[in-house]
């Protein structure tokens, strides 16, 4: 395992999978709830980081992962020399940004408060990416959301995941990916906007028991096993955002909604993903949706 004091956390840090979130308006500034999620957010962030430092973790690195990426105040984390927060946007790699610098590459990471993919029939706030974009995304044939995505680009860099935490419906989709993670379950999925609520918190020590477990055992990290050729395939809600998309060199349309990204270099399909998204996002009609 060699000197645990050497090393290095990441922590991508959503807000959908917290517990008692259960809908679009706690997740957005400004709208009824966010300040009360943002409190809830730092909390389950705060648990994990205090894990990490009981088990003599020297660097953790919180990547503020949500909607614009400035949610999490440096203020309110843990302090400690140890901590440092990834924070605003545009980031390189979004939700997992900061994985390919070498110098400050971590040993393994960590997905707090993240969610199901989209189309899943009940994971609470199911989405992928982009929400009024992308319908549904695959990776290499097979649906998935943003656990699989995140993993599959941090094990690109060879960065292994410890651990996970979010509602059932993303626990068992990780398992999917990944296999068997420490896994939290910080509610009960019911619907896409309805859950079963546990003690705020008891989760808050199972989240700081599992993060300093993760740490010391190496041997449930996990990573994905990239193929030679990776292929995104992102259905988008309609036929104009698959235009936009097609612009890109390299994008096969596929149907009027469909479009593939395939690519040998799993970092650069990555990231013509993000930029679908956004080219995507430009096409969205306020008057016809």
């Amino acid at each position: 395992m060699g000197d645990l004091k050497g090393l290095k956390a990441y922590i991508s840090v959503d807000l959908e999978g917290v517990n008692g979130i259960l809908h679009s308006s706690q997740t957005q500034p400004n709208e009824p709830g966010y300040n009360r999620a943002l409190k809830l957010m730092h909390d389950e962030t705060n648990a994990a980081i205090e894990g990490l430092l009981e088990a003599g973790v020297k660097e953790i690195v919180v990547n503020d992962s949500h909607w614009d990426m400035r949610n999490l105040r440096i203020e309110d984390l843990v302090e400690s020399p140890a901590v440092y927060l990834r924070s605003g946007w545009q980031k390189p790699f979004s939700m997992v940004s900061g994985l390919s610098e070498a110098e400050r590459r971590p040993d393994f990471a960590i997905f707090l408060g993240y969610h199901a993919r989209a189309g899943h029939p009940h994971g609470v706030l199911s989405h992928t990416y982009r929400a009024q974009i992308f319908f549904e995304v695959k990776l290499d044939g097979k649906p998935v959301g943003e656990t699989g995505l995140n993993a599959a680009l941090a094990s690109y860099f060879g960065v292994p995941i410890a651990m996970l935490s979010g509602d059932d419906a993303v626990i068992e989709e990780a398992r999917q990916w990944l296999g068997d993670l420490t896994f939290v379950q910080v509610k009960e999925a019911v619907s896409r906007y309805s859950a079963i609520l546990p003690s705020h918190a008891g989760n808050l020590v199972k989240l700081r028991k599992a993060a300093k477990e993760a740490a010391l055992t190496p041997s449930c990290w996990h990573k994905y096993e990239l193929k030679p050729e990776s292929c995104i395939e992102i259905t988008m809600f309609d036929p104009s955002m698959a235009d936009a998309a097609e612009l890109i060199p390299g994008i096969e349309r596929l149907d009027a909604r469909k479009i593939a990204i395939r690519h040998s270099d799993y970092s650069k399909a990555f990231r013509l993903m993000l930029a679908v998204g956004a080219l995507g996002a430009s096409r969205k009609d306020p008057y016809f949706s």
